[in-house]
Parts: C-alpha cells; sequence; structure tokens
C-alpha cells in the first residue's frame, strides 16, 4: 500500500512539474460569473478545441479559468469575442484546461 500512494505522488508531482504556460488565442463559446466556496470572484470562459481520436473529428469545450488579479480584466470578455492570454495548461485525466495568468 505505501508504494502504491509513493508511486501516485511521484506521478502527481511530475504531472503538476511539466505543466507548461502558452498563448492561447481563441473565441469565447461562453462566459461565467460565478462565486467559489469562499465567496471570491471567479471567471470561467469556455473555448471550443477540435480534436481527432481514432479518425474521428469532435469538438470539445475547455474551461479557462480567472483567479485573483485577472478577474477583472476577465470579466470584460464577452461571449463570442476573440481574445488572447498567456495561460498555465493542466491535463487532468485526459481533460485540458487552463488558467489565465495575463490577458492582453
Amino acid at each position: 500500500m505505501k508504494k502504491l500512494i509513493f508511486l501516485f505522488l511521484i506521478l502527481f508531482v511530475a504531472t503538476i512539474a511539466f505543466a507548461g504556460e502558452s498563448v492561447l488565442r481563441a473565441t469565447a463559446s461562453d462566459v461565467v460569473i460565478t462565486m467559489d466556496k469562499n465567496g471570491n470572484e471567479y471567471v470561467r470562459i469556455i473555448v471550443s478545441e477540435t480534436k481527432t481520436l481514432e479518425g474521428i473529428q469532435y469538438t470539445t469545450g475547455v474551461p479557462v479559468m480567472a483567479f485573483g488579479d485577472q478577474v477583472a480584466s476577465a470579466k470584460k470578455i464577452k461571449k463570442g469575442q476573440k481574445f488572447t492570454a498567456v495561460v498555465s495548461e493542466r491535463i487532468f485525466e485526459g481533460r485540458r484546461s487552463y488558467t489565465i495568468l495575463a490577458i492582453k
């Protein structure tokens, strides 16, 4: 059991270590401004991403989250609007998500 926990921790740390920063240029499919459990406002922007799996092409929504200092800038983005942001990318259980670090 201890070996299994140790292996999980190594994989978890490796996943975090390889999360990278990149520039995201996208169009907002949806924008939601809401509160977290601590009463802090945050913004969730959904963007579309085209994927291909076994020759089948499909589109999926990818969340782009803004917290803290980035909330004010992210609140200005409207549904259908194009935006550019520096983001931190995370993949969890095969699903991609982004956290906004700066918005242009």
